[in-house]
């Protein structure tokens, strides 16, 4: 009778973890907001910070759960959940860009470090007619055996749902943010549970008829969207995919013009440490976009990369990450 105290209280535990993880991504949603509306550079500063804090809060108590969730495995003993290195690697001089789709406006280039194949982020883009293209990436949380089997469930749950719609030619508009991120997430909770891990996804189409932009965030690091005098963070973020399997995901809308630049990323490179474990960042990243944004995609890419390799002064990236950016034309 212990024992069967002790495995409820593991799980009411669990509970409580889901329930902060949905509050930390509220006020982390909450704080970013409050500072793409603040009129003060310093008090914008300060809620950037805020939000910041609460994203780390998140990452915590997401280990938390996968820590906790595998004590309650039933293969606990075996070796299920077998946790790889740390990988360990430098900015190649050459680097091998990612084949990408796009459509006729829209200059994209994409880069996955140190290899698409390895870690648990992935990026994908697909023509869904000649006016629109639709963009994708994602971040398994956790390292290991569980984010690689996750990684390769999401590229099948996706395929799928191109080939149904995309493929076939019928039914594009299921092809939208909001539907696809909720059946996604449909299809996905169950293992996400099984394999005690979330999925950070951001999806969005680019529709240059219409000239705008509409997307869809499951607690994904936000995407920047540069445009010629000001750059906006897209941080409307709902919860990250695999907590809860009936949630419905809403989407957001956004003006693009020629020249705009579309930034999209995974935590990795923001978060790379250099000797004097001084952190990347976005401002950083932003600030590289912002002085290149005349040139090419490919072009800007390889900026910054350079510009990482002088902040790392020789040291090794110990995540992976992957980087991709369009350039509207």
């Amino acid at each position: 009778m212990e024992k069967e105290d002790y495995m409820h209280d593991k799980k009411q535990f669990l509970d409580i973890l889901i329930g902060a993880i949905r509050r930390e991504t509220e006020a982390f949603n909450y704080y970013y907001a409050a500072s793409e509306k603040s009129p003060s550079v310093d008090s914008k500063a300060l809620l950037i910070q805020l939000a910041e804090e609460e994203r780390r809060h998140r990452i915590i108590l997401v280990r938390e759960f996968q820590k906790l969730k595998r004590l309650l495995s039933p293969d606990k003993e075996k070796d299920t959940f077998l946790e790889k290195d740390r990988v360990s690697y430098r900015i190649p001089d050459e680097p091998v860009f990612k084949r990408s789709q796009t459509i006729k406006g829209v200059d994209l280039a994409v880069i996955s470090l140190p290899t698409e194949f390895i870690g648990g982020d992935y990026f994908e883009s697909f023509p869904i007619d000649e006016k629109r293209v639709g963009l994708l990436i994602f971040d398994v949380m956790g390292h290991g055996i569980e984010a690689t089997q996750l990684k390769s469930k999401v590229k099948v749950a996706l395929g799928k749902l191109k080939e149904l719609y995309l493929e076939k030619g019928v039914n594009l508009e299921r092809l939208n943010p909001a539907e696809v991120l909720t059946h996604l997430n449909q299809k996905l909770a169950e293992e996400c549970w099984k394999l005690s891990s979330f999925v950070s996804l951001f999806y969005t189409v680019l529709d240059l008829s219409k000239e705008r932009l509409i997307y869809s965030s499951a607690g994904h690091e936000p995407p920047v969207l540069l445009g010629e005098d000001k750059f906006h963070q897209l941080i409307e973020a709902d919860l990250l995919m695999g907590i809860d399997k009936d949630k419905v995901y809403g989407e957001n809308t956004m003006e693009i013009h020629p020249c705009d630049v579309l930034l999209m990323f995974t935590d990795g490179i923001v978060e790379t440490l250099n000797s004097k474990s001084e952190e990347f960042s976005r401002k950083n990243l932003i600030k590289v976009v912002e002085e290149n944004r005349n040139l090419n995609s490919s072009k800007i890419v390889q900026k910054i990369l350079r510009y990482l390799k002088d902040f790392l002064k020789g040291a090794p990236l110990t995540d992976e990450f992957t980087l991709a950016l369009a350039k509207i034309k």
